[in-house]
């Protein structure tokens, strides 16, 4: 593919802060923009924002306001969170009204949104990244699904195309099942999986990798849980507590290794030596499993409805098993989970970035 080095496009890349799914997601598009010689100024917060400095260190960076959407330790509470709405489309409109000045200022002539419901352009082409069409609220709210296909729909329709990474099967996504369901689909284009992770051929001599992620309070809980029931375990073992701004090594007894954070580069090496990966059912990490074809024991981030829903729909597929945090037992969950065999292979991340690239050189002007 031709670099094109007299006029680089420049694009801003605007990341959700939620867990760092959507930044690990983002990560490969960015760097695959810049191989083309594109421009790309990103826009980020908090944890999301840190762990991109720290994987893109030239580039340039601007913060956006957090959505900081509250979760209480039972999960999501519906009520709760359509109590946040007004606060949530005021930090819409603040971001995009920064979204434009940006645009302004750094001489950009594109916007590609993972998932930032106003960072989109009345005079610039924009295009927003999603697996989620619809949301999804626990049975006994679905009929309030429907405000939330209105909520998304009425901001899908600023953006030039939506993108989303996942395999199109009938009228729904392959992994995300009704999350992605459409009646038409013009604008909507599905590209495959987006891992910043890769497959190398590598020695299984990790027996189990723990990745530890998503909002907090549920994030220390999960950790809590697994510093108590992985020592029970034998062999080698790595626990990733995804916290980018500590950079903390802690040898544990009984071959348990505990690490802060670990870099993209250093943690390819380590998911790829693993014999099975234990972890939430986040779409981003669900895509990294499929990368890299690996076993998994998938526990939800509890009362994330989403998260309930792909587990569930990814064991009735016969890829992985899946347990509720509460009801966690390593030892039996460990043993029942490596009789699943994981995901069939499926087109990799490069042929998606591909993609994606075509849509926007195809749909900018």
């Amino acid at each position: 593919m031709q670099k094109n080095h007299h006029h680089p496009v420049g694009v801003f890349m605007a990341i959700l802060n939620m867990g760092l799914g959507h930044a690990t997601r983002s990560l490969p598009l960015i760097t695959y923009l810049q191989n083309q010689g594109w421009r790309v100024v990103i826009g980020s917060s908090g944890r999301s924002l840190i762990f991109l400095q720290k994987e893109i260190p030239g580039a340039s960076f601007v913060t956006l306001p957090d959505y900081n959407l509250r979760y209480s330790k039972s999960g999501v509470n519906f009520i709760q969170l359509f109590s946040q709405l007004p606060r949530l489309l005021k930090i819409i409109a603040i971001e995009h009204r920064l979204t434009e000045k940006i645009l302004e200022e750094q001489h950009l002539q594109m916007v590609v949104s993972d998932h930032r419901y106003g960072c989109y352009s009345y005079r610039r082409p924009s295009f927003f990244i999603s697996h989620q069409l619809r949301f999804a609220a626990p049975s006994w709210l679905k009929s309030f699904e429907i405000v939330g296909f209105w909520f998304n729909h009425y901001f899908h329709k600023k953006y030039r195309a939506i993108i989303v990474p996942d395999f199109m099967q009938g009228c729904e996504g392959l992994l995300s099942g009704r999350l992605s369901r459409l009646k038409e689909h013009a604008d909507y284009h599905f590209c495959g999986i987006l891992s910043s992770i890769s497959y190398v051929e590598s020695p299984q001599d990790i027996d189990i990798l723990v990745s530890v992620s998503g909002p907090e309070p549920q994030r220390t809980i999960f950790e809590q849980k697994m510093r108590q029931q992985l020592p029970r375990l034998p062999g080698n073992k790595i626990m990733v507590l995804g916290k980018p701004e500590r950079e903390e090594v802690q040898k544990k007894i009984s071959g348990l290794t505990i690490y802060s954070h670990l870099n993209r580069n250093d943690l390819q090496k380590y998911f790829n030596r693993s014999k099975l990966i234990v972890s939430r059912s986040g779409y981003s990490t669900i895509m990294e499993l499929i990368e890299l074809r690996k076993k998994a024991l998938l526990i939800p981030t509890p009362g994330q409805t989403e998260q309930l829903l792909l587990a569930e729909r990814l064991k009735t597929m016969g890829w992985f098993h899946t347990v509720s945090q509460d009801k966690l037992d390593l030892v039996k969950d460990i043993e029942l989970a490596q009789k699943y065999p994981g995901s069939p292979p499926l087109a990799q991340t490069r042929y998606t970035l591909q993609k994606i690239y075509e849509i926007l050189v195809t749909r900018k002007n």
